[in-house]
């Protein structure tokens, strides 16, 4: 039972930073309908960001998230309004497919000609320290990142419910050319929106910084966990993107305690496809 109850503490701890991802990318598909496909690769950006930082300033990971939230935020405006919105313009779905997929493998390269194919990794006041609570282990630099986790949650929905960009991303969302008609600047709101979701990436990948490492495809592997979050969690719904992502991370890490290591993913996959299937099924006795 002890064993079993620290896989689901550590599943609830990881799960936190696949919530994340799923967020960030519901978000930017909550208004602009693309799913975008370079989303791990922008929290690969991030992590290398936490990573120069901290190699040339000594910043901490968790001292530095609000600048790489910043400076992620901004390279993701820049993004939106410099390639993204000109291909949304052209109303084909295919040219954005391959927009964001071609960025992905952009900065994948970008990230190999600078920093080669090395894992690289920082040092935190928290790295390699254990909290116990009723018999459990728990990674100190894990529970940290949850907490950041429920605060940046909860500041995002904030920024939906209660702020007037917010108020007009839901506009926008729903229904663009009524939110272009009442006065909405439809162009700031997408570049808003997608520098969002980049700056959720960027903050995940200065999380996972403190308990992982960063190496150019980084992304490919936590992207896939976002796509995944996503289609369970369902697209356009950040509360679900947040719960997929948990129930995410205690498929991984029962998955590992039950068949072992080497097949945590066959079961997260597996996992995937059996919901798929019955949701589909549940869809078609419904109609």
């Amino acid at each position: 039972m002890a064993t079993f109850l620290q896989a689901v503490v550590n599943g609830i701890m990881t799960g936190g930073v696949y919530s994340l991802i799923g967020m960030g990318q519901n978000m930017i598909f909550g208004v602009m309908k693309i799913i975008n496909f370079c989303q791990g690769d922008l929290l690969m950006l991030g992590m290398y960001l936490t990573y120069v930082l901290f190699e040339g300033f000594g910043l901490d990971p968790y001292v530095s998230i609000p600048l790489v939230a910043i400076i992620m935020f901004a390279f993701g405006a820049l993004l939106q309004s410099s390639l993204i919105t000109p291909s949304l313009k052209s109303g084909n779905s295919s040219n954005l497919l391959f927009l964001t997929v071609g960025l992905g493998i952009l900065l994948q390269n970008f990230a190999l000609i600078f920093f080669k194919s090395d894992y690289r990794t920082v040092n935190s006041v928290v790295i390699g320290k254990i909290v116990e609570f009723l018999g459990i282990n728990i990674s100190l630099s894990k529970l940290v990142s949850f907490v950041f986790l429920l605060i940046i949650t909860g500041l995002l929905f904030f920024i939906l419910k209660h702020t007037t960009i917010g108020k007009q991303i839901r506009a926008t969302s729903q229904n663009p050319i009524g939110a272009s008609v009442s006065g909405i600047k439809t162009n700031l709101v997408y570049a808003c929106t997608y520098g969002i979701g980049a700056g959720i990436a960027g903050i995940a990948g200065a999380l996972l910084m403190s308990f992982y490492y960063v190496f150019p495809t980084v992304g490919t592997v936590y992207g896939t966990r976002g796509y995944i979050v996503v289609v369970i969690g369902g697209l356009r719904s950040v509360t679900g993107a947040f719960v997929a992502g948990i129930v995410l991370g205690l498929l991984e890490t029962l998955g590992a305690l039950l068949v072992g290591p080497s097949f945590k993913d066959t079961v997260v996959f597996l996992s995937f496809i059996i919901i798929l299937v019955v949701r589909q099924n549940l869809k078609l006795r419904h109609q």
